[in-house]
């Protein structure tokens, strides 16, 4: 592990990292949201208070603890003192009740839950169910404290530390920081443990690729739960010594408000965030604003351009998985729109083909990868050696995404290959046809799935999302499609939803879409009288 990158990252732990940015500039502020403004001093000695704090309800080093609330400071301070207790941290997805909520919690032997009281209920009712479970901490006065658990306050648990000497506890860059969970949307959600050192590295090379200062103010409003708001913003952040705002939600009608508000130079963007500040009206104040990067995953041209165009801002693409962090990221001076960029320098990607040899430039194959430092991807999945084991080919991690390198080294993202359709002999492409189909006007997002033919394999089903759906003109988007793909591509079907179903992170859960197949008012466009015009 190189010497300079520990000291450039802290020392390769959350805890050293924010330490070396307080001692720094302690005056700064670290994070501004709806409840408090916190400096880099301030939020550096709260961290080593919950993690006294932790330590004197009996926790050891190793031991989970869950943060299951929306964004707030206290989730910020909550996991900067699981890092430096040497605690591990576990979010939780707020949307998560029942066997959801009881899998994660039992999944991660959780034995601390700092919750809120208005999602103490769903917490409550499985407690039963929940052996390792001993304190519930609450941030603020729930009307009545659940039975059967101890519990105390925020203010209780701060109350409660002592002076916590990081001397006690010594934490390397291989300990485990954390336990992400996976959005489980083909069986129960998996726990990727992950160490110290991947996330700070994750940390700096987000700011490396985005040019980040300590100048920059930050802003996500994407659950903290995710790993894009959590690492790819705010550590980032951290690690800049930047200014980072917590919002609760993303508000497409305040959004560009808020930007000029808090003096905002750079966002994060997940699932259909651009579409939908590209849907607004257009404004006279559209680029009144110090916005000047955005990081989004995914950004296809026909979203990228007009964003940019409109707004004056530059998008910055990358990709990456929870087990390995963001492995590639498009250069800002030298990017190829449509790409998603070159690998860090941390990473080693290939392409291989389907009995593992690797394949030459231009042909799609599964992107491969594998670290070139130790301790910048997962260490296994929670009390699951077999689904650990499966991802790794001949010392190659398997991403499960097709893609293919160019001659510049630049990589592109195909499909997902377990979304990738075949129809009448022919692979497609959901990600592509859903780029065509974004680009009509009033779609705001849009998921091509396989549904089952008569003549075998797939016929294509396109699944829209507008706020249009009764005036919706399904005719001039088969033109459309019709005019931009090719003849086996346009999609047969077409149905419309107010809004597509997708899991607590954001994900389109195609999955659904595909059970439910040719539900009532899908649009046959053969039973129209449209079929795709064939090269002559």
């Amino acid at each position: 592990m190189n010497d300079r990158h520990l000291i450039d990252v802290g020392g390769g732990t959350i805890g050293g990292l924010l330490a070396r940015r307080a001692a720094a500039n302690p005056d700064k502020i670290a994070f501004i949201t709806p409840q408090a403004e916190m400096t880099y001093g301030a939020l550096d000695d709260a961290a080593t208070r919950i993690a006294s704090a932790l330590a004197g309800l009996g926790l050891a080093k190793g031991d989970s603890v869950a943060i299951f609330m929306r964004n707030r400071i206290e989730w910020v301070t909550t996991w900067m003192g699981t890092a430096r207790g040497g605690f591990v941290c576990v979010p939780v997805n707020t949307a998560y009740k029942a066997a959801f909520l009881q899998h994660a919690l039992k999944l991660t032997k959780a034995r601390v839950v700092v919750t809120e009281p208005l999602l103490l209920p769903a917490l409550v009712a499985e407690l039963a169910e929940l052996p390792n479970l001993e304190w519930i901490v609450l941030v603020e006065d729930a009307p009545q404290a659940p039975a059967g658990v101890k519990t105390l306050t925020y203010q209780d648990l701060l109350g409660r530390a002592e002076q916590f000497s990081t001397s006690e506890t010594e934490i390397a860059p291989a300990d485990i920081s954390s336990i992400a969970l996976t959005s489980g949307t083909t069986g129960k959600s998996k726990g990727v443990v992950m160490p110290h050192y991947l996330t700070v590295v994750a940390a700096r090379e987000n700011a490396e690729s985005m040019g980040t200062t300590s100048r920059d103010r930050l802003y996500t409003c994407l659950p903290m739960f995710h790993g894009s708001a959590q690492f790819n913003m705010c550590l980032h952040g951290i690690y800049a010594g930047a200014t980072i705002v917590l919002a609760e939600r993303f508000s497409a009608s305040r959004f560009w408000d808020e930007m000029r508000a808090y003096e905002i130079t750079m966002f994060n963007a997940l699932g259909p965030i651009l579409s939908i500040l590209l849907a607004q009206p257009l404004s006279e104040r559209d680029r009144d604003h110090q916005v000047r990067r955005v990081f989004a995953a995914p950004a296809p041209p026909d979203v990228l351009m007009p964003f940019e165009d409109r707004f004056h801002v530059h998008v910055v693409e990358g990709y990456g998985l929870t087990e390995i962090k963001n492995v590639t990221y498009n250069p800002i001076e030298t990017r190829k729109i449509g790409s998603i960029g070159k690998p860090t320098t941390t990473t080693e990607l290939q392409i291989h083909g389907p009995t593992g040899e690797r394949l030459g430039v231009g042909e799609v194959g599964e992107i491969v990868y594998r670290p070139r430092v130790a301790n910048v991807m997962f260490t296994h999945y929670v009390d699951d050696l077999k689904a650990t084991i499966a991802t790794m080919r001949d010392m190659w991690w398997r991403t499960g995404d097709l893609g293919y390198v160019d001659a510049d080294g630049f990589y592109y993202f195909v499909d997902r290959q377990k979304d990738a359709l075949r129809r009448r002999g022919e692979n497609i492409s959901s990600y592509e046809v859903e780029v065509v189909l974004m680009s009509f006007a009033g779609v705001v997002e849009a998921a091509a799935v396989g549904t089952p033919s008569d003549l075998g394999e797939d016929e294509v089903l396109a699944v829209i999302e507008t706020h249009d759906g009764e005036n919706f003109d399904y005719e001039a988007l088969f033109r459309h499609c019709d005019q931009r793909l090719p003849h086996f591509m346009v999609p047969r079907y077409y149905r419309v939803l107010p809004s597509l179903p997708r899991t607590p992170t954001g994900k389109i859960q195609k999955a659904v879409l595909r059970t439910d197949g040719l539900a009532d008012g899908t649009w046959d466009s053969w039973s129209a009288g449209h079929r795709p015009t064939r090269p002559a």
